[in-house]
């Protein structure tokens, strides 16, 4: 019997490659991909450029007022943040860090992570910082550009790069490899995809015991015991690990008994509604009681679900005569397909006397 400390680190052991590979991959998603993507041309994908400006107090927009411009794609956003073109009044905000608004005025917040406003006392010393979000399908990492402000004025168009790897330029675009983590999506990117991996590793293997165990085999060789055997061996004879005890007793079924003979059944069964159909449509009548007494009063469409109520009763009263005496259930199993199949002969030997011989009558 292991202790709850041996149990938890034979689970930890288990989970222990999983996590690793979800690691991994959330690496490849946020270094290596977009890193690949900018090398091949493709930067950001096409979408359309999304412009988030400070809420107009005035209810009108100012084209050189603060605003940020966010540029989607696959595995990368950028955001760009940029003050007002032009000199502003006395406490008007410089950088767009609060109060946003798309362009249909739906109201808009600067995402965790992206650097929308220099520190206090440096607004003067920048005149543009972009931020980038890597990484699928959370953003778990982010890198920064920070284009700075010459001593004359002018605004440098070469940035200072920070929480990022400088790799070269590609047609103009920087590749940055960015470095700076986001905790909460970061271990979310590996919680995602250390579960993608278990499903592909281990999802077939655990359910593959799972269905073991549900009929009754050995979860280590496979062996099972018989076809219509009710009471399974407390130890596999094989192998000797231990069945899972069985909680439904004789309910537990390894598989279907009688499975060829319930196909024909319902073969046979789905034959008599259509010629029956067939029959009452071309003016004849139904002979049976108890069919024709539904069919008065719910139509073909009561017969129809009579007809295989009737068959699934008789399916589960098979099963369980299976698991008290074989020999009644596969006995029930084949009178029920005979008697079945009896109207369907009787309705095609009418339908094909009434082609052959019109005179005969329905």
């Amino acid at each position: 019997m292991e202790s709850p400390r041996q149990r938890w680190q034979r689970r930890a052991g288990r989970a222990a490659p999983f996590i690793l590979s979800g690691a991994v991959v959330t690496l490849l998603s946020a270094w290596v991909l977009p890193t690949l993507l900018v090398m091949r041309g493709v930067a950001v994908t096409p979408a359309p450029i999304a412009i988030w400006h400070r809420a107009p107090t005035d209810g009108e927009w100012v084209d050189a007022g603060p605003r940020l411009e966010v540029r989607r794609g696959a595995f990368a956003d950028w955001y760009l943040a940029e003050p007002p073109n032009g000199p502003a009044g006395p406490g008007a905000p410089k950088w767009p860090d609060r109060d946003l608004e798309d362009s249909l005025g739906v109201s808009r917040s600067v995402p965790s992570g992206v650097v929308a406003a220099p520190p206090d006392g440096e607004a003067a010393a920048w005149h543009r910082i972009d931020t980038g979000l890597t990484g699928w399908p959370f953003r778990a990492f982010a890198s920064e550009a920070w284009f700075p402000i010459d001593a004359t004025g002018a605004r440098a168009l070469v940035p200072d790069f920070r929480w990022n790897f400088h790799v070269g330029l590609v047609d103009g675009d920087h590749v940055l490899v960015p470095l700076r983590p986001r905790p909460f999506a970061l271990l979310l990117d590996i919680a995602f995809w250390a579960t993608v991996c278990w499903c592909l590793v281990a999802g077939p293997r655990e359910w593959r015991r799972r269905r073991r165990t549900k009929y009754g085999r050995c979860v280590e060789c496979g062996y099972a015991i018989g076809r219509f055997d009710v009471k399974r061996p407390e130890r596999c004879p094989e192998c000797g690990a231990p069945f899972t005890p069985d909680p439904l007793g004789f309910a537990h079924s390894p598989e279907m008994h009688y499975q060829n003979a319930y196909v024909w059944l319902i073969f046979v069964s789905s034959l008599d509604i259509m010629l029956t159909w067939k029959i009452l449509e071309g003016g004849g009548v139904e002979v049976n009681p108890v069919a024709a007494l539904i069919i008065d009063h719910w139509g073909m469409q009561g017969a129809i679900a009579f007809k295989f109520a009737l068959m699934m009763w008789v399916i589960v009263v098979c099963e369980v005569l299976a698991r008290k005496r074989a020999s009644a259930g596969r006995f029930l199993s084949v009178l029920a397909v005979v008697v079945s199949a009896s109207p369907v002969a009787w309705s095609l030997f009418l339908l094909i006397a009434h082609e052959l011989l019109p005179g005969m009558g329905g």
